[in-house]
């Protein structure tokens, strides 16, 4: 279909303007597509190496069951041994009181892949501490047997009046952006308070971009439906920060500007620590312009801009077929 043809909403709201520009893009494609046929230059990809883990040292309560999991990627048709103890495991784990080495092995042809890890088994708080350290607004917090790293299960954090959080497998937890000044915290762990203090948050102005949401393929004709989220990362309330966007048509990069397309845009929220904020992307793909499917891969990157520098950047990329 001709471009004139085209139809665009008569009052876009502003948050989707964002995306109107990847359908710009899409047009001014058409006299690079209408050249002769080029070949750009072949893309390599490097070839992945094996992977295997099974996670990190843990410490349990005794009587507390401990599922063991393992992660392999690019190991083809594994095959999988657990050891616990030096001695061959095919069925429920049960451990006893005191300390455990697990092994994996992961066999795929001649090869053996292996991860290890401990696990402690005990039945009192002894020897088991935190650690904390500040990360911007937010505050991060470690689990520890005997001064070394571990993850014990069931540990839980809670900052001032807020609901307690639970490490994660590896003994850690984040606390959300906090408000400038002090709070208190307390760990507690089966039942009895293992620490507590209290923590100072300094005034920082900061946004991050926490997801950009886009699908990795589109057909001509489709109508992407998407969005940017941006959450307040700092300790102060954010009340204006732009977004910088560029795509470029992968398949004619190295044509220069012709397949690029950039746009810029201010937003003004009242965003409070840990608060979120949606930037909608909504636009039509056309089926046809000038007779032409504007397919292609395609690389959109969001500059998150506050105070008139890059707060955070991320790209993405799609597809068009």
């Amino acid at each position: 279909m001709s471009i004139k043809s085209l139809k665009l909403p008569k009052n876009p709201l502003k948050n989707s303007t964002i995306t109107y520009f990847i359908l710009i893009l899409l047009i001014s494609l058409i006299s690079a597509l209408a050249l002769p046929s080029l070949l750009p230059p072949l893309e390599i990809t490097p070839a992945q190496e094996p992977y295997v883990s099974i996670g990190c040292d843990r410490v349990i309560w005794n009587g507390d069951g401990l599922e063991l999991l393992a992660t392999v990627k690019n190991i083809e048709t594994p095959q999988y041994q657990w050891i616990i103890d030096g001695k061959n495991s095919t069925g429920a784990i049960n451990f006893g009181m005191g300390e455990h080495l697990v092994i994996l092995n992961v066999k795929s042809g001649d090869n053996t892949y292996q991860a290890k890890k401990s696990v402690i088994v005990v039945d009192s708080i002894n020897g088991i501490s935190l650690n904390n350290a500040a990360s911007g607004s937010q505050w991060r917090f470690q689990t520890l047997y005997n001064s070394k790293k571990m993850g014990v299960k069931a540990v839980f954090v809670s900052i001032d009046s807020n609901p307690a959080q639970e490490v994660n497998p590896c003994g850690q937890v984040t606390t959300k952006p906090l408000p400038a000044g002090k709070h208190s915290w307390k760990a507690e762990y089966q039942g009895k308070t293992l620490a507590s203090g209290s923590i100072e948050v300094k005034e920082i102005s900061d946004v991050k971009i926490n997801k950009i949401e886009v699908a990795p393929k589109y057909k001509a004709g489709d109508t992407v439906n998407g969005k940017i989220i941006v959450m307040n990362t700092g300790s102060t309330t954010i009340s204006e920060f732009g977004i910088n966007t560029l795509a470029i048509n992968k398949k004619y990069e190295w044509m220069g500007d012709i397949a690029r397309m950039a746009f810029s845009d201010k937003y003004t929220p009242e965003l409070k620590p840990g608060d979120k904020y949606t930037i909608p992307i909504r636009v039509t793909i056309p089926a046809e312009v000038n007779g032409i499917r504007p397919t292609g891969k395609y690389s959109i990157t969001i500059d998150l801009v506050l105070n008139n520098k890059v707060a955070d950047s991320k790209v993405v990329y799609t597809e068009v077929e």
